[in-house]
């Protein structure tokens, strides 16, 4: 069975504001490289600091943004081969859940027309009787009663909000779905809840899931594996405890080393891992060269060694990888 997603040696590039003035074709890179794969039933975890390019990688597999080089593949079908109407199906395999339930819901339509538009859009479910067991099946799917269909968003709370836009999502039966941070604006008691019907959610209808994430915690409850981000470049692919016990890159050992821990006295023998301020694009390969406090070294200029890659862990660093002893500060 293929993977829903197979993305390879991806390439995105926004020409800079203003470069036309000049007659020069300037160029920023927010996508390099990108290597991933998403499995069915599986929930791969992106996580990385703001601006690294993670909710550009959404929009691309969304088909919301083009790209220059590379391939992307969803259930098989590249994306740059796809005609407007090729699009349009390819709705059906592929949808998202956004990070803020309070927006992403239109204000002037009630639960059951919100539900009801992607079956009206792709033509499903016209007969009434119809309509209205599969409005009961999704509206149980996620813990909601059927008795709120004819409701207004206004009158649910964040959580539930976020539950109503699950429902859309999965209104289709896609076999992807790509979840853009969406419990980061809800309380921590709700976070659980949603994050326990994403998991559900993916077991039970053999769905491959992209989680976007800047939260270690929340990666490590849902995600199968993770991948971590910087400056549009994936720097380390991991299953979940593998990465987060032992992890390979220097940027990875120092998003760790700034996750706070609940035991003060860890906490306070625990050897902080700094970064430089320097946060220019590096000229060479690794993007994290300059900012790499203890680490970096002329090494760091050249080709990626094969020896960075193991069955199912990939670290993008020439010096550390599975080294049994590793700096003082790693963490």
């Amino acid at each position: 069975m293929k993977n829903p997603v197979e993305i390879k040696n991806l390439y995105k590039a926004y020409p800079r504001r203003g470069a036309w003035l000049w007659g020069k074709a300037e160029e920023k890179t927010v996508l390099r490289d990108v290597t991933l794969q998403v499995g069915a039933r599986e929930i791969v975890g992106l996580v990385g600091e703001s601006g690294c390019g993670k909710t550009t990688l959404a929009k691309v597999l969304l088909g919301l943004e083009k790209y220059q080089s590379g391939s992307v593949q969803v259930q098989g079908l590249e994306l740059k081969n796809l005609s407007k109407a090729g699009f349009k199906k390819l709705r059906r395999q592929v949808q998202v859940v956004f990070q803020d339930p309070y927006s992403s819901l239109d204000p002037r339509q009630t639960v059951r027309q919100i539900l009801c538009e992607p079956w009206d859009i792709h033509g499903l479910h016209k007969e009434k009787n119809e309509r209205e067991k599969a409005l009961h099946s999704l509206m149980r799917a996620v813990g909601l009663d059927p008795v709120y269909l004819d409701r207004w968003p206004h009158e649910f709370s964040g959580g539930q909000r976020q539950r109503i836009a699950i429902a859309r999502a999965l209104a289709l039966e896609p076999q992807l779905l790509v979840a853009d941070e969406p419990v980061s604006a809800l309380d921590v008691s709700v976070q659980a809840q949603i994050l326990n019907l994403l998991k559900d959610i993916s077991r039970t209808r053999a769905l491959g899931m992209l989680f976007i994430s800047h939260d270690f915690a929340v990666a490590r409850f849902l995600c199968d594996r993770i991948a971590v981000m910087y400056q549009g470049q994936i720097l380390e692919v991991a299953p979940t405890e593998e990465l987060l016990q032992n992890p390979q890159h220097p940027y990875t050992e120092a998003l760790l080393s700034a996750v706070p821990v609940p035991d003060p006295h860890m906490q306070k023998a625990r050897q902080p891992v700094a970064i430089k301020t320097d946060n220019k694009r590096a000229a060479s390969w690794c993007p994290y060269a300059p900012r790499c406090r203890y680490y970096a070294a002329a090494q760091c200029n050249r080709a990626l060694p094969p020896e960075t890659k193991t069955k199912e862990h990939f670290c993008a660093c020439v010096l550390l990888p599975f080294q049994k002893e590793k700096s003082r500060y790693a963490v």
